[in-house]
């Protein structure tokens, strides 16, 4: 009797101990689930004589994080108790129905908000600090998980070009223009010139932080595309139109542009299409604007051609130029592809955009 007492009293102090210490939200227990349990990382099943017994051991096992209560065949004073390592959220899997159980978790933000990592995610607690990780699917990341890329969202049924949210690196969400039906679909749009309505003859932090209208003419920003060549391998694909209504593209199997530090620099290569190859000559170049000049030529290419650009010494593409509606007197500054039109020849429509690679 005495020792009985005895062993009572060490368990009640281990359990005020674990109540005290650092785990003191770890013996709040959540909403009772029914006709529901977790199967596997059993720590041990024992039996019982009540659920408030189950929960007094699951808070003198330090490592249970749930419990299974259920009946006994055969013997109505007694139930089966399941600790378990795990919950719900983390062993979604086995996460199972049974009728002859209820289930059971510690409280956790999880539980408060089990929707916090979205469609696409698993919210896992952390019992230490109350806070949660997000355990996002293949292609997705953040809190709540998204996906990463246009590409993504294609794969996973969003067939309509327009508008949508992706988070290429777990940062903060990106809105872009999707493009779903260009040669299989899936390409992210980080620029987009087509009626000259917005000035693209800007400083350096307008082309870092982006500009323009996602449903006109725009410029993502160097940051965020930095981001999304950082994430991923990706490709360029590069659509061109003329005012006579010839149609052309180049596309380039490696593309990436570093961050700021290093001045946005150019990665680019493996050309096809029809257009002529006029970025190649521009690998490995820098990002430069009119007050920012990162090219090699003395006579500063920005300023000099009216747009921002890797130039190297000056260009064969000036994409982000001046609108000058088709054919023009002046030399290379217009949004010019000296392969397809040359350099005195201002395009009507320009479309630049990255897709992760398969």
């Amino acid at each position: 009797m005495h020792l009985s007492i005895i062993s009572l009293l060490c368990a009640v102090a281990y359990g005020i101990n674990r109540i005290s210490g650092p785990n003191l939200k770890a013996v709040n227990f959540a909403g009772k689930i029914k006709r529901q349990k977790l199967n596997g990382s059993l720590i041990r099943d024992v039996e019982v004589d009540s659920e408030s017994s189950c929960q007094f051991e699951c808070v003198y096992e330090e490592r249970c994080q749930s419990y299974n209560f259920g009946t006994v065949k055969g013997d109505s004073n007694k139930f089966k108790c399941q600790l378990s390592d795990s919950d719900r959220f983390a062993g979604f899997a086995n996460f199972i129905e049974d009728k002859d159980f209820i289930y059971r978790g510690i409280k956790s933000a999880c539980e408060e908000d089990s929707f916090q990592c979205g469609d696409h995610g698993i919210c896992v607690p952390n019992y230490q600090d109350d806070s949660i990780q997000c355990q996002c699917k293949h292609g997705f990341t953040g809190k709540p998980c998204e996906p990463k890329s246009c590409s993504q969202l294609f794969q996973d049924g969003s067939n309509s070009s327009g508008l949508y949210t992706i988070n290429p690196d777990g940062g903060k969400p990106i809105q872009v223009l999707c493009d779903m039906i260009t040669d299989g679909g899936g390409w992210t749009v980080f620029q987009k010139r087509l009626d000259g309505s917005v000035d693209f003859y800007l400083k350096w932090e307008s082309y870092k932080n982006g500009f323009g209208d996602l449903s006109g003419e725009f410029w993502l920003g160097n940051d965020n595309l930095h981001r999304l060549t950082a994430a991923d391998h990706v490709m360029l694909r590069v659509d061109l139109e003329d005012f006579e209504g010839k149609i052309t593209y180049a596309e380039y199997t490696n593309f990436g542009v570093a961050d700021e530090a290093d001045k946005y620099r150019l990665l680019i290569g493996g050309y096809k299409g029809t257009a002529g190859d006029s970025m190649t000559q521009h690998n490995n170049m820098g990002f430069s604007t009119n007050d920012q000049e990162n090219d090699l030529d003395s006579s500063h290419c920005s300023q000099h051609f009216k747009g921002a650009w890797w130039y190297e010494s000056c260009h064969h593409s000036n994409l982000n130029g001046l609108y000058l509606n088709g054919s023009h007197v002046s030399y290379a500054d217009g949004v010019n592809w000296y392969s397809f039109r040359g350099y005195h020849y201002s395009l009507k429509r320009t479309e630049m955009k990255v897709r992760t690679k398969a």
